[in-house]
């Protein structure tokens, strides 16, 4: 199965406000297809961008850091990152490795 197969990244855009949909599996096959779809979203700097984690089966230690990575590209861009649909054990998952704290409300949420 090809990594666009195992990943889809639909965006949608509303002013100030792009919703960025992560579906699939995030792992090292289909990490660079993030990389991607957050590119060009980052590039025009939105106030905020809502990365929708509702449809995220399959995550692994490079789609950890292939998140991590976009909320430090969303900061260097300035744009505000909210983050939905948190499924309970990757949840838990960040919280063990001390890596949710970033992610902390109002930029975190359910």
């Amino acid at each position: 199965m090809r990594a666009d197969q195992l990943l889809q990244t639909p965006t949608v855009w509303w002013g100030g406000t792009v919703l960025l949909c992560v579906e699939g599996e995030l792992d090292i096959a289909t990490a660079p297809l993030l990389d991607r779809a957050a590119a060009p979203v980052l590039a025009v700097g939105p106030e905020l961008l809502c990365l929708d984690l509702a449809a995220l089966v399959f995550c692994d230690v490079t789609g950890l850091h292939a998140l991590r990575r976009l909320t430090d590209q969303a900061a260097a861009a300035r744009t505000r990152l909210y983050v939905a649909g948190l499924h309970p054990r990757l949840r838990s998952t960040l919280a063990r490795l001390k890596t949710l704290s970033p992610w902390t409300p109002p930029v975190l949420q359910d």
